[in-house]
């Protein structure tokens, strides 16, 4: 839903010279999946949009839906709030938002710390006689596409650590609880695409 609020943000600068019709909600930081939304985090512009980007996005009437709601896709700073990014926190309880699990990997496994809430990553196990296959897995990969929630680096407050403490959200129980088994047998380690900045969510 990036390309929506640029386009948005883009009209509305194109639109500048005409006088602002509406109120759109915006993010003021960013936003990382899983966070909730509290009235701190959004903030009202006045610009103009097309119809079918303001149909996409939560206007000025729409803050009993967005303050409270639950964020799935990583909003940036100055980001429209669009709809498919938020969601009720009935609508990603239990099964919709699979489960949270935390582990504590060493630094190796865990990208060396080069992660950040809101970035998607892969868990692999690295011994064979924990890995499961489910689906179209393949054997060693435990969870794809999982969610970073929080990282717990104490190095980065100038202490040296060995490992680092990842919560991540994966799509169902078994992976969760594969997860969790092997990082307690010292087995698993996170990969992700690169390329891009490793603070931003792909």
């Amino acid at each position: 839903m990036c390309g929506a609020a640029a386009l948005g943000l883009w009209w509305a600068f194109e639109q500048s010279a005409a006088a602002p019709e509406t109120s759109y909600v915006v993010a003021r930081t960013r936003l990382a999946p899983g966070r909730v939304i509290e009235p701190a985090d959004v903030a009202l512009v006045s610009i103009r949009l097309p119809a079918e980007i303001e149909a996409t996005v939560f206007g000025e009437g729409d803050g009993n839906d967005v303050v409270g709601s639950v964020v799935l896709e990583a909003i940036h700073a100055g980001e429209l709030l669009a709809r498919g990014d938020v969601g009720s926190r009935r609508s990603t309880a239990g099964r919709d938002a699979g489960y949270a699990v935390a582990v504590e990997l060493d630094r190796p496994g865990a990208l060396n710390g080069l992660i950040a809430a809101g970035d998607r990553v892969d868990a692999v196990v690295t011994d064979r006689s924990l890995a499961v296959t489910t689906g179209s897995q393949a054997p060693g990969l435990v969870a794809a596409g999982a969610i970073v929630l929080d990282v717990d680096d104490l190095a980065g407050t100038g202490q040296l650590s060995d490992t680092i403490t990842v919560t991540l959200q994966v799509r169902d129980r078994a992976a969760a609880v594969a997860l969790a088994a092997g990082a307690d047998a010292g087995a698993i380690t996170l990969i992700r695409p690169w390329g891009a900045s490793a603070q931003a969510a792909p």
